[in-house]
């Protein structure tokens, strides 16, 4: 090292020579086998640049995959919130539906406005049963705050419903005429001399006997109520079924079919 400091110049020239030397063998070794500097230069940078350039892929393959998922998972999420709002348009348009058609039917009961031209109309909705007894007994979502009282009655667009057996302030119970309590008076339509009184059978259908033993009365006959009792006159009560001499009381004694659908039934109109 001593030396290298003493005879720097003679260094650098020793170095480069040693340099040139090299060079030449190489060149020379390269021209023989027919590949030159240049060649060995790219095969080399070949060798460097083909890892650089497979992780390069690699990392933009990866990169786009990324993207497209991403791409993937905004679309699918757009597409179930496009089914979601499809399907609430849909519901609701099935429910604006049917509660048209339950208006509509319901305003049928306004057929009988002249009937009860003295009587308050308060349209309500059904809103709870009383354990099994749909048909039988009800409760509707207006009360007493509504002028909804005790032995109220009840109609829907078909027909005769029943009357109010309990009111509360906002809510009150229906009990229907296909109930074993309730009794109807009623008249036949084809000749409205004929009377005769009738009772629900507990079962969703309704059953009678004429006040007059001779009346008579053939199946499809329609009833109205007779205007005896709480009931007005002149509401669609049903049409009977069959026609029967009872022996043991000597009564003629009908079936009778409602008028109303009471397990479809969801609106009623109250007579106040």
């Amino acid at each position: 090292m001593r030396w290298i400091r003493e005879h720097k110049r003679a260094s650098i020239f020793i170095a480069t020579a040693i340099v040139l030397l090299i060079i030449f063998v190489v060149s020379a070794v390269l021209g023989k086998t027919g590949v030159g500097p240049g060649k060995l230069f790219m095969s080399a940078s070949e060798k460097i640049q083909k890892p650089a350039s497979s992780a390069g892929r690699s990392v933009s393959d990866s990169a786009r995959g990324i993207f497209k998922y991403r791409w993937v998972v905004k679309e699918n999420n757009e597409l179930k919130e496009e089914i979601r709002i499809l399907k609430n348009d849909f519901v609701k348009e099935k429910l604006k539906k049917k509660e048209l058609e339950e208006l509509r039917e319901l305003s049928k009961a306004l057929n009988y406005k002249e009937i009860t031209k003295n009587y308050k109309h308060v349209s309500a909705n059904i809103v709870a049963m009383n354990g099994f007894s749909w048909l039988n007994i009800f409760t509707i979502d207006r009360g007493s705050k509504d002028g909804i009282k005790i032995d109220s009655i009840v109609v829907s667009g078909d027909g005769l419903v029943g009357r109010v057996s309990d009111v509360s302030g906002s809510t009150a119970k229906i009990i229907s005429i296909v109930d074993e309590s309730n009794n109807v008076s009623f008249r036949i339509i084809r000749n409205m001399t004929y009377l005769g009184v009738l009772q629900g059978d507990g079962k969703g259908g309704l059953t009678g006997f004429m006040l007059d033993d001779k009346a008579q009365v053939i199946e499809g006959d329609e009833l109205i109520t007779s205007g005896m009792g709480i009931y007005p006159e002149g509401i669609n009560i049903g049409k009977i079924e069959s026609v029967k001499m009872d022996r043991n009381t000597l009564l003629k004694t009908v079936k009778i079919a409602p008028s109303v659908t009471f397990k479809n039934l969801s609106k009623v109109m109250v007579l106040t």
